[in-house]
């Protein structure tokens, strides 16, 4: 290529001495010299760029294998959890339950993937009190547990109307969809959603969900049934919980959820079940459930309302449950953080003091065994207590329970007077 540079240069000296009829000819001939010699650097031009281009490529490849992927994945799915670590002083009164302990209560961990733009998979895995041991406590149930409390896949397909399938949350209540610790004020979630919605609680199924507008959303779900042969009048239907791959019956059970905002500062929830628990014979168990939560400024206002209703408990070989039971309870919270200290590392801070009263009985509507009814297991809470949040997601409560019931002279009370200090947190 050079040497035609330089053949080319001395060609238009040559031509610069020659005629001008001469010269116009090699002048032709001299640009087409030249649009050659601009071809083939162009094709010498593109060749490099390709080259730099087959390198990238090379090097994207080497990534992925290396560790590329990994970056993808860690930027689709997205992990969290929360967690509280509690401990408990109960008062000796003669029930055998007395003490002090501290208690890593539950961490859990949730992961929710993206299949494709309208298809999620998400999962949850619980520990509680560190895990499972093979230790029997005096409820008789084992000391810690490990549990997965979700693991389904949802269908997005409109605002209105969308499925999901798999492991899900039953959504009675105000505190089985969202039991976070930042969700509520006590250091331990209410009894009644213990005993008669027996947080956490989830099936096996597949349903429907959806807005209604934008003061509306719903659910409606069938799952696996309860096994009402494990309802007590100490636990209610909390027993009744069965592993994921099991039902005693061949019914299935239908659960329903329509959440209501009517005002901004108005929450509010309907929700019911209906199953069969029984395995001999039919016994259905239904659950009507009612909850909301009013805020006036620094006020806070909630309360819940369950009720249970079993069509044939004699068939379940349980004596010492009747047709119902039934319980509530009302909270009020007052904001009670100045101002002026949210600054600094406070600047997203809280605090609260609270007070609620419940109560609840696992006895009612006419028992199997009227022999077996007692006072002991219509049962009322007092709870007062302050929560502290230095930042949203993290949360310190400290709290006072008492207990009582109706029970008669010489029976063993199920619970105690209690003082609970938690830390709770949510990533």
């Amino acid at each position: 290529m050079f040497k035609k540079i330089v053949l080319t240069a001395v060609a238009a000296a040559v031509l610069a001495t020659q005629a001008p009829a001469a010269q116009a000819a090699a002048n032709d001939e001299l640009r087409s010299e030249l649009d050659a010699i601009k071809s083939q650097l162009k094709a010498l031009t593109d060749a490099s760029r390709q080259q730099a281009d087959d390198a990238a490529k090379a090097r994207t490849s080497a990534e992925s294998s290396d560790g590329g992927y990994v970056k993808q994945l860690a930027e689709r799915v997205r992990f969290g959890g929360y967690g509280e670590l509690n401990y408990i002083f109960r008062k000796e009164n003669g029930n055998g339950k007395g003490g002090n302990v501290f208690d890593p209560h539950r961490i859990v961990l949730n992961v929710d993937a993206p299949l494709a733009d309208w298809i999620d998979f998400k999962t949850e895995l619980e520990w509680e009190h560190g895990g499972v041991s093979d230790e029997i406590n005096a409820d008789n149930e084992l000391s810690g547990e490990v549990r997965v409390e979700q693991a389904l896949v949802n269908f997005k397909l409109s605002d209105s109307f969308n499925v999901k399938a798999g492991v899900m949350l039953v959504p009675l209540g105000s505190i089985n969809l969202y039991h976070e610790p930042t969700s509520f004020n006590s250091s331990e979630r209410p009894q009644l959603d213990q005993i008669l919605i027996p947080s956490t609680w989830s099936e096996m199924g597949i349903g429907i969900h959806g807005a209604l507008g934008s003061k509306a959303d719903y659910q409606l779900l069938v799952v696996n049934g309860l096994d009402g042969s494990k309802f007590s009048a100490a636990k209610g239907i909390r027993g009744g919980r069965q592993n994921y791959n099991e039902d005693n019956n061949h019914g299935k059970a239908v659960t329903g959820r329509l959440e209501l905002r009517p005002l901004t500062n108005l929450y509010t929830n309907l929700a019911f079940y209906s199953g069969d628990s029984g395995k001999e014979a039919s016994a259905y168990t239904t659950l009507a459930a009612f909850d909301g939560k009013y805020s006036l400024g620094d006020l806070e206002l909630s309360g819940e309302y369950v009720f249970v209703y079993q069509d044939n408990p004699a068939s379940l070989g349980v004596r010492d449950i009747g047709h119902s039971m039934s319980g509530y309870w009302a909270e009020a919270a007052y904001h009670v953080m100045p101002a002026g200290w949210k600054k600094g590392k406070l600047a997203n801070s809280d605090a609260k003091l609270f007070v609620r009263w419940s109560e609840l009985n696992t006895q009612q509507g006419g028992m199997v065994d009227p022999a077996l009814k007692s006072g002991r297991y219509d049962r009322n809470y007092t709870t007062v207590g302050i929560t502290f949040s230095p930042v949203n997601n993290l949360v310190v409560k400290a709290d006072f329970q008492f207990y009582g019931d109706h029970r008669a002279a010489g029976e063993k009370s199920l619970d105690n007077d209690k003082f609970q200090f938690s830390l709770g947190f949510v990533f």
